[in-house]
């Protein structure tokens, strides 16, 4: 359901810049970011704001640091878990022929 308003998920600025850091757009295609997109959201705390500055004003730099830090485990941790989801679903299939 689109609000029709601008608020966004802070937490996705650092979340997006941790798939860049990992070259993760060019290595995976669209369906697999999307899922880890959607994993990696759901584990880490929700941050709502109009504007990036309002939240960048109101966090120390540990806050910060912290947060990064969050995201790097979740998103690392993620990614395990999808490699190992779709290697299940192959072994499955496989053993169904």
């Amino acid at each position: 359901m689109a609000l029709g308003i601008d608020v966004h998920n802070f937490t996705e600025k650092y979340v997006s810049a941790r798939f860049t850091e990992l070259d993760l757009y060019r290595r995976f295609d669209s369906e697999f970011l999307q899922d880890l997109a959607c994993i990696v959201l759901n584990k880490l705390p929700v941050h709502y704001i109009r504007y990036d500055v309002d939240m960048l004003c109101f966090i120390s730099d540990e806050e910060k640091s912290t947060m990064k830090q969050q995201v790097a485990d979740v998103v690392d941790e993620s990614i395990a878990f999808l490699f190992d989801e779709k290697q299940m679903k192959f072994n499955r299939q496989e053993h169904k022929d």
